[in-house]
């Protein structure tokens, strides 16, 4: 059997919604095993980054190579505001170290998004306006435009699970009447997946994606 390992932030409760949820759908030969790394506020001040710092991030490394995984997927959106090339050195990094391959939901989301070339991008994420303009500025540095931007404004990670699917769904439904190509609901304590299922279009099926989708797809592959 080969065995993925996901590293969540700790107040993440979609991550494990959504497995349990798809537990059916994966292939028989693969094991998901889950480390947590110690996450509670996401904006830019210097407490909440250092919940990301590397010496944290290796330690939940650590834990699933007992396991011994053969991959391992950082489940969460950091890189996104806290510097792109950041989180691509320490993949690198890692699987320098470790001997297995490294990627994040971050990364993962920059590959699917070059491969489908939207125009104009829709993003849709329940942070702080500072925490979200960052994200936009690292993907437009990316190539990538974004269109239309909407965000929640919201700093505990763990409130991020709770917000109502209909409102997120609005959301999505406003990008594309901005004119949008596609949209992305980004964070993976953010059920855009669930809320996606509602959007009134049903002629843009196939143009939202969602982080943790994305995130599952790509441990349940392997």
């Amino acid at each position: 059997m080969k065995r993925v390992g996901l590293i969540i932030p700790s107040s993440n409760l979609v991550i494990e919604d959504m497995l349990h949820g798809r537990a059916g759908s994966f292939r028989k030969d693969i094991g998901i095993h889950i480390a947590r790394l110690p996450v509670t506020t996401v904006d830019l001040g210097n407490r909440s980054k250092k919940q990301f710092d590397a010496e944290m991030v290796d330690q939940a490394i650590d834990q699933l190579l007992e396991a011994q995984v053969s991959q391992i997927i950082f489940a969460g959106t950091a890189g996104a505001w806290l510097g792109i090339e950041r989180e691509r050195l320490w993949c690198a990094e890692a699987e320098q170290r470790t001997g297995v391959a490294v990627t994040s939901t971050t990364l993962l989301t920059l590959a699917e998004l070059k491969t489908l070339n939207f125009g104009s991008l829709g993003l849709v994420t329940p942070f702080t306006p500072k925490v979200h303009d960052a994200i936009v500025q690292n993907f437009e540095s990316e190539g990538f435009s974004v269109g239309y931007g909407s965000c929640f404004g919201l700093d505990s990670s763990r409130q991020m699970a709770e917000l109502p699917l209909d409102q997120i769904a609005d959301r999505i439904d406003m990008s594309f009447q901005k004119g949008c190509d596609g949209v992305l609901c980004f964070c993976t304590n953010f059920r855009g997946f669930e809320a996606a299922q509602l959007v009134r279009f049903p002629q843009i099926a196939g143009k939202i994606l969602d982080s943790v989708q994305l995130t599952l797809d790509a441990a349940g592959r392997v």
